[in-house]
């Protein structure tokens, strides 16, 4: 059988770092998008995310002429989206939602 010895102090430290490293990067994270950072975040072209999200409903918010959007909102979109998607019918330029729920066609 091992016998280990743990410092309370060290494990306290480590602790304490661990969550302030993760503290640090929660506060990084940045709340909305721009119409760039989304392209890159999905990594797909501005006019595939006009014509194939925005069309089919992903929420965005407009301050003058710079569209933002919520990245928790692009994620719930997403999953809802290829929620609807089989492992045939799997292409966003064919994905259209209609007005009573999501269909695939």
């Amino acid at each position: 059988m091992i016998n280990i010895e743990v410092d309370q102090k060290t494990v306290n430290s480590m602790l304490e770092k661990a969550i302030n490293e993760r503290v640090d990067e929660i506060v990084k994270q940045k709340y909305f998008l721009t119409y760039s950072e989304l392209a890159e975040y999905l990594n797909i072209s501005k006019p595939i995310i006009e014509d194939r999200l925005i069309k089919n409903g992903l929420k965005y918010y407009r301050v003058g002429s710079k569209y933002l959007f919520k990245i928790d909102e692009v994620d719930e979109f997403l999953d809802d989206m290829t929620a609807s998607m089989t492992a045939t019918n799997n292409d966003i330029k064919f994905f259209n939602k209609l007005k009573e729920g999501a269909s695939y066609k």
